[in-house]
């Protein structure tokens, strides 16, 4: 019998936390497989939750259940939700945390998390990912139908995502996120950079910053040298190669999203 897959991204960092959560997923589900996707995402952040999941949608297979806590509004009005997209299941605050999910996938089903019932109680005011989002993960793991949960969602919470434009002869992008090495990942996919290019060398700009050509790999530059290439999420990235970029070029921002990546193209 195949194990049912639920991963787990949240703000908790060390502590606790995530481990009361899988207790109440085994307790409900003991044959669940739990899968640490990520407990680092920065405090409160929930755009950069919403790009640690983005990079699980074409990884998992067809049925996980991925559940995320980045709950700044824990407690409040907000609205908890479960939704099925893209063949798999997310489960947690509306927050916009499932973005890139629900963009991806028209015919995406969203559900409140009304029936209490499936609750762990009594539930606790700020501790919704232990006593709402596991236990109904844990059930949907299981094979709970996602109508069972609550009423339809008609208009879930969706986070501004940048997308890429081609004008006047300049492709247009924006950087995502900034990694643990200071690499800039960019909204830009590999096949529409190679088109726009079609065969041509390319030109990256980000500020000030000019880089000739796409390398394959960060050894192909020299120490020290900035460089771009695809990464394994496929998408263009900026980096250094044994530096960091991004604390060279916006530390003082305090996060890396939105600085403007154009590509030319270099006859």
């Amino acid at each position: 019998m195949n194990r049912p897959i639920v991963t787990l991204t949240t703000d908790f960092g060390p502590g606790p936390f995530p481990g009361l959560m899988k207790g109440v997923i085994l307790g409900i589900c003991p044959n669940a497989n739990l899968v640490d996707l990520s407990h680092a995402v920065p405090a409160q952040d929930v755009r950069a939750g919403a790009l640690v999941i983005e990079q699980a949608l074409g990884v998992f297979p067809s049925g996980t259940v991925h559940l995320g806590v980045v709950d700044p509004g824990v407690g409040t009005s907000r609205r908890p939700m479960a939704a099925a997209a893209l063949g798999m299941l997310f489960v947690g605050p509306d927050n916009g945390l499932f973005t890139p999910a629900l963009m991806a996938d028209p015919r995406a089903r969203i559900h409140e998390l009304r029936e209490t019932a499936l609750f762990r109680q009594p539930v606790c005011a700020t501790f919704h990912g232990r006593d709402v989002f596991a236990p109904v993960a844990a059930r949907l793991a299981g094979g709970l139908d996602l109508h069972r949960l609550g009423p339809p969602i008609q208009d879930p919470v969706l986070l501004t995502w940048p997308q890429p434009r081609e004008e006047n002869g300049v492709l247009h992008g924006s950087v995502l996120s900034a990694d643990s090495f200071g690499n800039l990942d960019t909204n830009l996919p590999r096949d529409l950079v190679e088109a726009f290019l079609a065969g041509r060398r390319a030109e990256v700009r980000l500020g000030a910053l000019r880089i000739i050509d796409i390398q394959g790999a960060y050894g192909q530059a020299t120490a020290g040298q900035p460089l771009a290439l695809f990464n394994s999420m496929d998408r263009l990235e900026l980096a250094i190669s044994q530096g960091n970029l991004y604390a060279r070029l916006a530390p003082e921002r305090g996060s890396a999203f939105g600085l403007a990546v154009e590509v030319r193209g270099v006859d």
